[in-house]
Parts: structure tokens; C-alpha cells; sequence
């Protein structure tokens, strides 16, 4: 008589790897009349052979249930190795598969999950080929073949998750692009299995950035914050400042010990705003990027409000953005975050200098991208764009016809480099619509109205964004600057260009400051390029430990949070093209 045991295992086999068709129909492999040992090498390699190539050519490939995402990645790599198992050694071990469930088990810390990679099946089928005394042959080498193909494809999701994050950046930007190049997931598989380094090789793909570090450092202490019961939101009421005896300034005071702005010391009367609690407002506006005046205005209730797993989400958006980032930025270079209005330059590691920008309005959004800083233009000309000088100029001059000459805006008949000077008399300036046929450049040149002021930083782009003085300075001092077009005003351009200089012998700073005196325009190449990485980062955790986070200016986290918040479904580098798929089986959430 057959043991149950043996009945269900013969089962269990009917469910394993196969390409559903359209009729789902199910593929049973044929019994293998001669007897074999628990583990031959050349039944393996037919086994996975034939698992493999049910799926070619179609969409979706599930293995014990499981959907395998590895789908362009996986022939190719059995397909080198003649098809031969790549996590089992000589005597049927599975031993390097401890390595990656130990990975996946630590997953967490990198805000991901252990059940995007078939952990539960994995270590399921591991138990059962370990407990192998009374499973036939024939349904062993089925299991270890199916287990082996798991792992597999395990190591690329997980591997593809660390080294470009989980969704493609250029899908949840309005304008962006992907810093990351390709990486060929197959070499870097073949290596860590030659050298038995399964545990080393993903723990070297992770991000190694100071910064990400220090998100991980957050997102432990957020975890924490949110294990624990959250005291009651401060109800919508008055202003609360120093001097205000409210019952609302307990609730005030109970939120800002719980997020640590505030110790947990004895007071006499918790419902006063003492000289405590203002500096515990002041330390939360100051993390939160709100107006420090220690004063618990509308905004800055709101932002106290906020929940913790709102802000552990967050956390998790921006190590996602960080995945994104290249690896090595460069020993210096200079970093825009767009949610926090500021430039760094960063030399080993450090900042050495920092200063307030204004970015794109939420309209006309500052694109997230990098590039390489490759010369400035000193007493720059500004060339009006086409969209502008007919919806905000033509107006002014229709009211004003020595309004172009007054601010030293010339018209030209065209775009061409040669094109001529035309006087701007002979344009009908008060029948100009957005629709209008209007081929002239208007170019205004260096002066108190350009809006270029003295220095323009190039980095050539696709989106001809670039770094700019600018002769309103009042901007600085918002909270929250976005009013630009979407080139990126910098506060302390002179700063940044003498730094950017300061390897020129030829520029010394009285010769820069002579050319910027005068009104030349000239060119000046720097000695090294140098990388700019413009960014949008609303949570970090700085060196002291304190954790940041800025208000999501351009609705980019939610945006995010749409994109993160089902199971990934596919590597999105690796997107099979088929134009008979269905969106269903091609989508990545």
C-alpha cells in the first residue's frame, strides 16, 4: 500500500512550475519508468530544462503557485549553465540557500518585505528536500528543481530591488529620469554562487550612502514611535503660544514628548505654554522646515498631527529614493534637494557649503535628474521662451511700447544665430493670443532686470535646467520657495563660483570679479567636471540623530506611496515587451 505521505507529495507535483495557457491548463510531467537516485545531476538539468521552456514565449511563469518575476532573466541564466542546478552542490545540499533566507529575513531594514520573495514557499520546499527519507525520486528532483528556480529568481527580484528600488523613477516623476545603469543580474548571480558569496554579494548592493544609513537609523526609531500607543491630535482651536493656559497645550505638550522635541519632566500645570514648550515648538518647526518663531500657529499644529505612520511611510519613500541614486556620487559634488529649497557641495562625504535656492512652481515643476557641471556664463543674456513672451510679455508692451527697450530686451526675427535685430514697432503686440504664430527670440541682455543676474552654471540636460543668480533676493527669505520656472535660483552664486573656480590660476578673484563688473558675456570652462545631482528627498536623519522631514511640495510622495503600496510585479529594468500581453500581466503593481 502507498503511504499518504507519498499521495500528497505525488500531488504536490501537479502544482509545480508551469506557464499558465489561456485554458490553464495543467501540464503533468511524465513518470520516469527507470529507477534513479535520490539526486542525478542529468535528470535535474531535464527537469528544469522542461520547467523553463513551458513558459518561453509567454508572460507569466508561476512556480508552486508562486509568480516568478524573473521571467527575461531566468532562461538565460539556466540557459549558460545547460540548465544544471545553481543552488544545489554535489550532494544535494541546498546550503547557500540559507544565506539568501537569512537576507530576505533581514529585508526589513531596507523597507521591503520578505513575502515580495517567496519566503514562505522557499522555506517550505527547503524543509521538505531536507526531509527527504520517504519522497520518491522522481517527486525529489521535482521539488529540488522547482525549490532551485525559486531561489533563483528570488536572488534577482531582491538584487534588482536594492541596486534601482522597486518602481522606475522616470514613472513617478513628472519629469525625471533614472540615475542607475543597467546591471547585468546574471554575472553578478554566477559570481556570488562561484564564490560562495551569497550573503556578501547582496549586502554589497545596498545602498552604502551615509545618508541612507542614517534612514535606516530613522526608520528603526519610527518603528518604534509607532509600537507604542500615539496620544490624542491637537484639537483645531486658537493660536497656542508662550503665555496661553489651554486645555489644547496639554495635548500639545503630550505630542511633543511622544515625537521627542519635549522631555518627559514634571510640570506644575501641563495646560501653560511655558519657555519648554516654546523651544520644543521652535525644535519641531526646525525639523519640519516651518517657520521657527516657536509659536503653534494652524501649520505647525497640522504638522504635529501628522501621524507616525504617515511619517515612517515617508521615511520608506526616501530610502526608495535613494536606491536610486548612483552608488559612488563622486569624491565632491553638489546635491539640489527640491523639497528642502537648498544646494550642498559635498566634498568626501562632508558638506562644505550650503545655501538657499528657489525651485520650479508646482506647475511648472523642477525635474529630478543628474549631470555634470561643465562651465558658467558670466553677465548672461537671458532669452525669453516663446510660451512667456506671448502670454506675460505682449501684454506689458501692448500697454507699454518702451517697455522691451526700458528693460534692454531686444527682438530678433528668429531663432537663428545670425538672425537679425527688428524693431518691435512692427509687431502687433495687442492681438498676440497663446495660439499666435510667433517666430521672434527676445533676448535681454546683462543688467538689473535680467532674471539670470550675473552667473549662469551649466550642466547640459535634456530639460535645459541649469543654476542661476538672481537679482530678487527677497525670495530667500520664504519658507517654502517654489516660484521659479523650473531652473533652480541660487542665494550665494559668487560662493558657489569661486569654489567652482578655485583650481583656475587664471581666475583669481579680483579677475573675476572685474569681468563681473563689467558687462561681457563670457564662457568659462572648469578644469573638472564636476556632478549635480538634483533630488527630492522629504525625510533624513542628519549626523546628530535628529530626524527631518519637509512637506511633499510637489505631491511626489503620494504619487510614491500609489506606486509602493501592492506587491512588485515585475523588475522594472526588465519589462518584457509583447504587444499581445495583457496590462494585467505586465503591470508592476
Amino acid at each position: 500500500m502507498i503511504p499518504v505521505k507519498t499521495i500528497l507529495l505525488i500531488l504536490l507535483i501537479i502544482t509545480g512550475c508551469v506557464a499558465p495557457s489561456p485554458q490553464k491548463s495543467i501540464i503533468i510531467p511524465e513518470p520516469n519508468e527507470t529507477p534513479v537516485a535520490i539526486f542525478n545531476p542529468d535528470t535535474m538539468s531535464e527537469i528544469i530544462q522542461e520547467k523553463i521552456m513551458r513558459f518561453s514565449g509567454k508572460n507569466r511563469f508561476t512556480c508552486r503557485s508562486e509568480l516568478n518575476l524573473g521571467i527575461s532573466l531566468i532562461p538565460s541564466f539556466y540557459l549558460q549553465r545547460k540548465f544544471s542546478p545553481a543552488w544545489m552542490g554535489k550532494n544535494g545540499e541546498f546550503l547557500l540557500a540559507d544565506d539568501l533566507l537569512e537576507e530576505i529575513k533581514n529585508c526589513k531594514k531596507h523597507a521591503l518585505k520578505p513575502e515580495y520573495y517567496h519566503f514562505k514557499a522557499i522555506e517550505t520546499l527547503l524543509n521538505t528536500v531536507r526531509d527527504n527519507h520517504h519522497i520518491p525520486p522522481l517527486i525529489y528532483q521535482d521539488i529540488a528543481a522547482d525549490l532551485d528556480i525559486l531561489l533563483t529568481d528570488t536572488f534577482f527580484l531582491f538584487s534588482s530591488h536594492l541596486l534601482f528600488g522597486l518602481v522606475d523613477p522616470e514613472t513617478v516623476h513628472i519629469k525625471g529620469e533614472s540615475f542607475n545603469p543597467d546591471i547585468d543580474l546574471v554575472s553578478v548571480l554566477n559570481n556570488a554562487l562561484k564564490d560562495h558569496a551569497i550573503l556578501k554579494t547582496l549586502q554589497n548592493l545596498s545602498p552604502h550612502h551615509q545618508e541612507y544609513l542614517n534612514l535606516q537609523s530613522a526608520l528603526k526609531k519610527y518603528r518604534e514611535l509607532a509600537a507604542k500607543s500615539e496620544p490624542s491630535r491637537i484639537s483645531v482651536g486658537k493660536t497656542l503660544r508662550y503665555g496661553v493656559s489651554h486645555e489644547r497645550v496639554r495635548a500639545l505638550r503630550n505630542r511633543l514628548i511622544f515625537l521627542g522635541d519635549l522631555k518627559a519632566t514634571e510640570t506644575q500645570n501641563p495646560t501653560f505654554f511655558d519657555h519648554d514648550l516654546e523651544k520644543a515648538v521652535r525644535r519641531f518647526q526646525f525639523r519640519h522646515g516651518l517657520t521657527v518663531d516657536g509659536i503653534a500657529g494652524d501649520q505647525t499644529v497640522a504638522t504635529i498631527n501628522v501621524s507616525v505612520q504617515t511619517r515612517l511611510r515617508q521615511i520608506e519613500f526616501n530610502m526608495e529614493r535613494w536606491r536610486w541614486l548612483p552608488r559612488a556620487l563622486g569624491t565632491k559634488y553638489i546635491l539640489v534637494n527640491i523639497a528642502n529649497f537648498k544646494l550642498s557641495v559635498i566634498e568626501h562625504n562632508h558638506p562644505i557649503m550650503e545655501m538657499r535656492v528657489v525651485v520650479g512652481k508646482r506647475f511648472r515643476k523642477t525635474p529630478v535628474f543628474s549631470g555634470k557641471m561643465q562651465f558658467l556664463v558670466i553677465n548672461p543674456y537671458w532669452n525669453v521662451p516663446t510660451k512667456l513672451a506671448v502670454r506675460d510679455l505682449a501684454p506689458k508692451v501692448c500697454s507699454d511700447p518702451g517697455y522691451l527697450a526700458a528693460r534692454n530686451i531686444k527682438v530678433y526675427k528668429n531663432w537663428d544665430h545670425d538672425s537679425p535685430e527688428i524693431d518691435p514697432a512692427f509687431i502687433n503686440w495687442c492681438t498676440m493670443t497663446r495660439k499666435s504664430y510667433f517666430p521672434y527670440k527676445l533676448q535681454q541682455t546683462s543688467g538689473p532686470y535680467n532674471p539670470l543676474g550675473k552667473i549662469k552654471f551649466i550642466f547640459p540636460n535634456k530639460y535645459a535646467v541649469y543654476l542661476h543668480d538672481t537679482p530678487d533676493k527677497s525670495l530667500f527669505d520664504k519658507t517654502l520657495r517654489y516660484f521659479s520656472s523650473g531652473c533652480i535660483r541660487v542665494e550665494k552664486p559668487y560662493h558657489l563660483a569661486e569654489y567652482l573656480l578655485k583650481s583656475n590660476p587664471r581666475w583669481t578673484k579680483e579677475a573675476f570679479l572685474n569681468l563681473l563688473e563689467s558687462s561681457a558675456r563670457k564662457n568659462i570652462f572648469l578644469n573638472g567636471q564636476i556632478p549635480v545631482y538634483i533630488t527630492y528627498i522629504t525625510a533624513w536623519e542628519d549626523s546628530n540623530g535628529v530626524v527631518h522631514f519637509r512637506n511633499d511640495v510637489y505631491k511626489q510622495d503620494r504619487i510614491l506611496y500609489n506606486a509602493l503600496k501592492g506587491r512588485p510585479c515585475q523588475f522594472w529594468k526588465l519589462i518584457v515587451d509583447d504587444e499581445t500581453s495583457s496590462s494585467d500581466d505586465l503591470a508592476i503593481f
